[in-house]
């Protein structure tokens, strides 16, 4: 996501639904290969950190903190978001969606400063958010499947005569080797 505030918004605007993140549009739409984890692979840890730490910095100039974080504690919480992003395999996105929802208070009120574990705090709101609606799509997703009944009972039935059948033949021949 490279370019002007208007085409960020826009690009966000794919994964918002009135104003509200939609995270499983992130999860379903965006590849495990595009998420922070692999793209600090792919590009270097450094890169990614750089343009974190910009965005996170874009997001801080918007509160009139007495108490800010300064540049290296920016490009620090920008190394710990990457590190932590295997945990849940964050996208860029989320963090975006995150940041967006941090200006407008979702996450928790941001007072008079800021510092790396009053991110976190903030951001485990979002991760939490998350995690719950993909699990609300799992749980959906499982109950209909278990409303479809059971797909495998022809199979069950048919191995079941063969078995049945399999016994009969033996059965049989075994009776008339007896006698």
């Amino acid at each position: 996501m490279v370019g002007s505030t208007g085409q960020v918004f826009n690009e966000l605007c794919r994964y918002k639904d009135k104003g509200n993140p939609m995270p499983l549009a992130i999860i379903e739409n965006i590849p495990v290969s595009s998420r922070l984890p692999a793209l600090a692979v792919s590009y270097g840890t450094d890169k990614i950190a750089a343009v974190v730490a910009k965005a996170i910095n874009r997001t801080l100039s918007n509160f009139n903190l007495r108490v800010g974080m300064n540049a290296d504690q920016i490009l620090e919480l920008a190394y710990a978001l990457i590190d932590s992003s295997g945990e849940d395999q964050l996208a860029f996105e989320d963090i975006m969606l995150f940041l967006d929802g941090m200006i407008k208070s979702k996450y928790g009120k941001v007072y008079d400063r800021m510092d790396i574990p009053t991110f976190f705090e903030m951001l485990d709101v979002y991760r939490e958010e998350r995690h719950q609606a993909y699990m609300g799509k799992k749980d959906e997703q499982h109950a209909q499947f278990k409303g479809m009944g059971d797909t495998n009972r022809m199979t069950l039935d048919t191995e079941k005569e063969a078995f049945r059948d399999a016994m009969k033949n033996y059965m049989q021949t075994n009776a008339k080797n007896n006698q």
